[in-house]
């Protein structure tokens, strides 16, 4: 079985923010050993190209990692803040095709919103669905190795992707019913 694995594009932040908190002093030597396994660690020494696969796991650790050190009083509103710059990043460049008009929000925007968890992640699986009136359903399953903190980066991510595609606040929540099921809801704010 291949490794469950997120793109370069993704991970490349995450690597890129935690040698912030090295090259500042914010976090000692023997705190990033026992946080970050030797083979995390190795990443932070290779270049991330956007293109390439990088494991989930790794992604996970570093993304605990940095909302511990600059979360905060509210890791899981960092960790969605995070997921929302990387949306307005990606949405700017290697993945601007998937950007809609402002006002476009809706069923047929959703359904090509799930090309981005295609390309984004070599397992899991993404469905959209409009649940009533103006309310909408991500439901991701294969999801027992997707890591808590990524759940919230990519519940900002979708909220930012929602709002430039409604241009209005709109409000995301999720949850993980079961170990291998996420559901994302969207609705107006």
């Amino acid at each position: 079985m291949e490794v469950p694995s997120i793109k370069g594009s993704a991970f490349q932040s995450v690597v890129e923010d935690v040698k912030r908190l090295i090259d500042e002093d914010r976090i000692e030597p023997s705190e990033l050993a026992s946080h970050l396994n030797a083979k995390d660690r190795g990443f932070l020494d290779i270049e991330v190209t956007p293109l390439a696969w990088f494991p989930i796991a790794t992604y996970g650790r570093m993304l605990e990692l940095l909302a511990r050190e600059e979360g905060g009083d509210d890791p899981q509103a960092y960790l969605c803040a995070r997921g929302a710059r990387a949306a307005d990043r990606m949405l700017s460049g290697i993945y601007e095709s998937f950007v809609a008009s402002p006002g476009a929000w809706g069923a047929r925007v959703g359904q090509t919103m799930m090309g981005i968890g295609k390309l984004l992640y070599n397992f899991t699986a993404w469905t959209f669905r409009s649940v009533e009136g103006e309310i909408y359903e991500i439901e991701v399953t294969d999801a027992g190795e997707y890591p808590e903190p990524a759940r919230f980066t990519a519940q900002g991510f979708l909220c930012c992707f929602a709002q430039r595609a409604s241009g209005r606040e709109m409000r995301v929540t999720s949850s993980r019913p079961t170990p291998e099921r996420i559901v994302y809801r969207i609705q107006p704010a």
